[in-house]
C-alpha cells in the first residue's frame, strides 16, 4: 500500500480511508492503495513509473542522459553510450510533447476529482486532468514527492 509523505500529506485529508488532497476549493481524490487501482489502470501506472525511471521526461533527465553518455564513451563503452543516447532521444520526445510521464504516472492515481469518478485514462485525457489540476494549483513537488513516496514503498514490498 503507498503512503504519501510528510510534505504531500499536509495538503491531505483523510476521509474514510480515503487519500484525498484539496486545490483551492477542488478535493481529488486518489485509490488507497496501488492494489486497488483497476487492472488497467495499474498496468498504466507501472509503465509510467517505468518509463520515468528510465527515461524521465524533464531537462535534468535529458542533462543526466548526456552526462552517462560522456562517461561510457570515456571508457570506451560504446553499447552503453549507444543505449544512453536511444534513452536520450526518447527522453527528448517526452519533453518536446510535453509527455510527462511522472506526472501521467501520478494521474493514473486519481479516483475522483470533486466527487467526480475519473473514467477515461487515455493519455490526452490524463494530460488535461493535469493541467486543470495545475491551473488549481497543483505544483511538480507534489508530484514528485507523491510518485518517489509511491516508488519507495513499491520497493519495500
Amino acid at each position: 500500500m503507498f503512503k504519501f509523505s510528510y510534505f504531500v500529506c499536509t495538503f491531505i485529508c483523510s476521509n474514510d480511508h480515503k487519500q484525498m488532497f484539496k486545490l483551492g476549493k477542488h478535493t481529488v481524490e486518489f485509490y488507497d492503495s496501488i492494489d486497488s487501482l483497476p487492472f488497467d489502470r495499474f498496468n498504466s501506472f507501472n509503465k509510467f513509473v517505468m518509463l520515468d525511471a528510465e527515461l524521465g521526461s524533464d531537462v535534468i533527465a535529458f542533462d543526466q542522459k548526456i552526462s552517462k553518455m560522456f562517461q561510457f564513451l570515456g571508457k570506451e563503452m560504446t553499447k552503453e553510450a549507444t543505449g544512453e543516447l536511444y534513452n536520450l532521444r526518447n527522453t527528448y520526445h517526452n519533453i518536446m510533447t510535453e509527455n510527462n510521464v511522472r506526472g501521467l504516472a501520478f494521474a493514473c492515481l486519481i479516483r475522483k476529482i470533486d466527487d467526480e469518478k475519473i473514467e477515461d485514462y487515455s493519455i490526452e485525457n490524463m494530460k488535461s486532468i493535469l493541467k486543470k489540476l495545475s491551473g488549481w494549483g497543483l505544483e511538480i513537488g507534489h508530484v514528485k514527492e507523491s510518485n518517489d513516496s509511491i516508488k519507495k514503498n513499491l520497493n519495500r514490498n
